[in-house]
C-alpha cells in the first residue's frame, strides 16, 4: 500500500444563476500551476415540496500527498475492514455448510 494523492477544496465561490463566464479576478490570488478549477452549473428545479434556483459554483482544488498520519489511519481502517469481511464470509460459509449437509 502506498500513499495516495488527496484532492482538497481550497476555494469556493457561489453565484446565483447560470454563469457562462467567470471573471479572472474572482479566482484566488495564490493559484498554483497544478491547481484544478471546476465550474459547476446547477439547473434549478421545482417539485411539490421543494425548489432550487439556478446557480453556479466556482471551485478550486489542490492535490497533495497524504500525510504519514493519514496513511497510517487509512491502513488501519482497511486492515479492520479486511478482517471483518473474512469473518462475515466464514460465518456465511458455516451457514451454507450446515444447510447443505442436512
Amino acid at each position: 500500500m502506498k500513499k495516495e494523492i488527496i484532492r482538497e477544496k481550497i476555494f469556493i465561490k457561489h453565484y446565483d444563476g447560470i454563469m457562462n463566464g467567470i471573471k479572472f479576478s474572482d479566482l484566488p490570488k495564490d493559484l498554483q500551476p497544478s491547481d484544478i478549477i471546476d465550474i459547476q452549473k446547477n439547473e434549478g428545479f421545482y417539485t411539490e415540496n421543494n425548489s432550487c434556483d439556478n446557480n453556479t459554483d466556482l471551485v478550486v482544488y489542490r492535490e497533495r500527498e497524504e500525510t504519514d498520519e493519514e496513511f497510517k489511519k487509512r491502513k488501519l481502517f482497511w486492515g479492520k475492514k479486511i478482517e471483518e469481511s473474512k469473518k462475515a464470509r466464514y460465518e456465511t460459509y458455516l451457514k451454507l455448510k450446515k444447510e447443505f449437509e442436512e
